[in-house]
């Protein structure tokens, strides 16, 4: 599983011309699930988002996390993350879960959020979607699990 993880001062999804989702003060997380993913990675996921160090506290040192502090999750499902682009101008997702794997995957996430603590909104899995969103910091991680 990749994830591409920003902070933002909010973030929303539109699909087909409509607000399906939007936060405020949070984290937006791109996420790709790949060949080798279980639910031993969704879990590794959850806990990293929970605990890492994404906020500045009040001597503006990024030492807060998201449980920390009233702030929400956005998640976003993004095969392309999974792109190999080293070679070429056509990137490969070989390494990429097939859909039904990754749709199995992204569903059980959402069912271990909702077990969790965190607040979160979701995109539509598969669905295409117009993200809007403000980075504040800017504060971007690439997380790999």
């Amino acid at each position: 599983m990749q994830a591409l993880v920003q902070r933002v001062l909010s973030a929303e999804i539109e699909i087909q011309d409509q607000l399906h989702a939007r936060i405020e003060s949070g984290l937006l997380a791109f996420i790709c699930f790949e060949l080798a993913d279980s639910t031993q990675t969704l879990d590794s996921f959850i806990k990293k988002i929970e605990n890492f160090y994404f906020f500045d506290d009040d001597s503006n040192v990024m030492s807060t996390s998201l449980k920390e502090i009233d702030a929400e999750l956005m998640i976003v499902s993004q095969f392309t993350l999974s792109g190999i682009t080293s070679k070429g101008n056509k990137p490969s997702f070989h390494k990429a879960a097939p859909p039904a794997l990754a749709l199995t995957l992204y569903n059980k996430l959402m069912q271990k959020l909702d077990s969790s603590s965190i607040k979160y909104q979701s995109g539509v899995f598969g669905a295409h979607m117009n993200v809007t969103l403000t980075n504040t910091g800017p504060v971007t991680f690439p997380l790999y699990f």
